[in-house]
């Protein structure tokens, strides 16, 4: 009967159909479809997905300089050469189709940078996609080990930002490159600190890169986005955890009147489950960093 998807049974008490171990496996089949229906939208119409970001290359070098003062560090000045290499290593992002320091074509960070004309004695890389605003970008690299210490490298005495939107795997993205550098002389082989790793650059690559990418093209975006992919998966999410959170309400009030107890690990793990999900949906955000 149609009630006992929404009320235990009358007889024999068993929980309400939708918030049965079967109704939670059939919402994690719906959200896979999802993700799938989202990969084949993205696949046949190009640019159709994605989020609207709204954040600003100069708020971003703020904060940046704000993160490194707190420690007493010297803040790091924007450069058009390296606010260039950002720009064409987010460019070639989209032309090549990843997300990575590393290009498949064997593209390198230090590629754009010594492409832009910039002749670095020790530089850097921080990279993010998808995040709504600037605040939130500077936070999660702020919370990263590895991103945090590139971005408060003492080394450094210049910066360039670039935020590009375009189109990656089907979907349009928002992506932040931020480069550091300095020019000032620093013994040894020129370096520069991507993911984490300290990597030295060989003589004759470094000297054989100058000028190699001169142009700043248009960004690939190829239209206005009109579904947020994240947005709703996350409605959806929070609209099937409020569900379950009403019908195991209505479970214990029904019972309690029906003058039946029944307290069962099934309670227990079907709490723990809906508090994780929640947990994970109030936490979740669509941006990464790399």
């Amino acid at each position: 009967m149609l009630h006992n998807w929404f009320i235990p049974h009358k007889d024999t008490h068993k929980k309400a159909h939708l918030i049965s171990w079967e109704a939670l496996i059939f919402y994690i089949l719906i959200f896979i479809l999802l993700q799938v229906s989202f990969s084949i939208v993205g696949f046949i119409k190009p640019g159709i997905l994605g989020i609207s970001s709204n954040v600003d290359q100069k708020i971003l070098i703020e904060m940046t300089n704000k993160e490194r003062e707190k420690l007493g560090l010297p803040p790091v000045s924007e450069n058009p050469a390296l606010d260039k290499a950002a720009a064409l290593k987010a460019q070639n992002m989209f032309s090549e189709n990843y997300w990575a320091h590393f290009a498949p074509s064997g593209k390198s960070p230090w590629d754009f940078i010594l492409g832009s004309g910039y002749k670095f004695t020790y530089a850097g890389e921080n990279l993010a996609k998808n995040f709504y605003a600037s605040d939130e970008v500077v936070s999660a690299w702020m919370a990263s080990p590895t991103h945090r210490e590139n971005l408060l490298n003492q080394k450094y005495q210049d910066i360039g930002i670039a935020v590009v939107e375009g189109v990656l795997n089907g979907q349009k993205t928002t992506l932040i490159v931020q480069m550091f550098g300095t020019t000032q002389s620093i013994a040894g082989k020129p370096q520069i600190k991507v993911g984490g790793d300290e990597l030295e650059i060989p003589r004759a690559e470094y000297m054989g890169k100058s000028e190699l990418l001169a142009t700043v093209t248009q960004s690939p975006f190829l239209g206005k986005v009109t579904i947020d992919t994240y947005q709703i998966t996350k409605g959806i999410g929070f609209s099937v955890v409020i569900l379950m959170i009403v019908l195991l309400g209505a479970d214990l009030i029904v019972l309690h009147r029906r003058k039946v107890f029944r307290i069962s690990s099934h309670n227990i793990a079907h709490m723990a489950l809906l508090s994780l999900a929640a947990g994970s949906l109030f936490m979740a955000s669509p941006g990464a960093i790399l």
